[in-house]
């Protein structure tokens, strides 16, 4: 590794696993010191076990990312372990549900939207006043869900379409503050759980049939993203802002 985060103090909702969990590792591996949320207990006790075997300094915390009072608390404890200073944050966390407009649950699609939209506007709301005496990065986790139609998942579609508008938004007014905002927006991602989810039930036929809407012949894996996450962490990314990085194996440009 090339220590392209050293010393940076890096905050990755969802950090327990997936996407997340690679990410952690990776943003560790590159010299960043990494908090990590995540709303299961056991969890964030094995993905802080496992990450620290492998000498990452990584502390867990058991938040909902919809908890505004236990996130203020969390960025505080963080913020004091740490030295004052927030310089990335991954709003990653997010959930999913099938079923049509129809017959969706109100519940069901509250949820998704506090999830995925409240919890990124909560988690950036905590970590700006952090992020203003040096700068830093906010990566909010959209999806090609927010740019196109996906079958069966109205309220996904939505979150994801509102983090995207987000993104561009807060990027506008924290940019000239030294505050880059930038979201990814995967594909189908092999091996987290929202892909084990849809692709329960489904035949070898059927997912093969999923395979053949990505030009590249596969989906995506979760250090693939990581590593999208860390380019937009790094300083390397020091003239991007309000940009929806698409890592889709070209599936949006059929």
């Amino acid at each position: 590794m090339t220590g392209r985060l050293v010393d940076k103090n890096t905050i990755i909702t969802g950090g327990c696993a997936g996407i997340g969990l690679a990410t952690a590792r990776l943003f560790g591996l590159e010299g960043a010191r990494v908090s990590i949320l995540d709303c299961d207990e056991v969890r964030c006790k094995q993905a802080e076990t496992e990450l620290r075997s492998e000498g990452i300094d990584v502390v867990a915390y058991c938040v909902d990312v919809t908890n505004r009072h236990g996130i203020a608390d969390a960025f505080k404890q963080i913020v004091v372990r740490y030295g004052g200073i927030i310089h990335v944050l991954f709003n990653n966390a997010g959930i999913a549900e099938f079923a049509d407009v129809e017959e969706a649950a109100l519940e069901s699609w509250e949820r998704i939207m506090a999830v995925n939209v409240t919890g990124t506007f909560l988690c950036s709301q905590a970590a700006l006043p952090y992020m203003k005496s040096a700068g830093g990065s906010i990566i909010n986790m959209a999806s090609i869900a927010g740019q196109i139609g996906i079958p069966k998942m109205p309220a996904y579609c939505a979150s994801k379409a509102a983090v995207i508008g987000m993104t561009r938004q807060m990027a506008v007014d924290y940019t000239g503050l030294g505050i880059r905002v930038n979201c990814l927006c995967p594909g189908r991602i092999a091996g987290t759980e929202l892909d084990r989810w849809i692709m329960a039930g489904d035949s070898d036929q059927a997912t093969q049939a999923k395979m053949a809407k990505y030009p590249i012949g596969r989906f995506g894996q979760p250090e693939e993203i990581a590593h999208a996450a860390l380019f937009l962490a790094s300083d390397e990314s020091s003239f991007v802002s309000g940009t929806s990085l698409c890592i889709d194996g070209g599936m949006t440009a059929l």
